[in-house]
């Protein structure tokens, strides 16, 4: 199970690609995306606990956005594995 996280403002198309190419290279991958999964924005650090792996998405703003500073945090305090990707300029 992938996490994306990402800044909705600068990233969101950008993911969706990403989860979309993901899922034709390793059918039966599961992938959360806000737009697709997220059910209650209070449970972000339990979303990130189910997760196996953690992708970061590193666009323009992402460190300054309150929620991908809390999925950052709670990924580094559980020890999960961590994918970066940063936004071609």
């Amino acid at each position: 199970h992938l996490f994306n996280s990402h800044i909705w403002s600068t990233g969101q198309d950008a993911v969706a690609v990403i989860k979309r190419q993901l899922q034709i290279l390793l059918p039966g991958i599961k992938i959360f995306l806000d737009v697709d999964d997220l059910e209650d924005i209070g449970a972000l650090e339990e979303y990130i606990q189910r997760s196996q792996v953690i992708l970061f998405f590193l666009s323009r703003g992402y460190f300054k956005s309150r929620n991908c500073l809390r999925e950052v945090r709670s990924s580094l305090e559980m020890d999960k594995p961590l994918v970066l990707v940063q936004e071609a300029d």
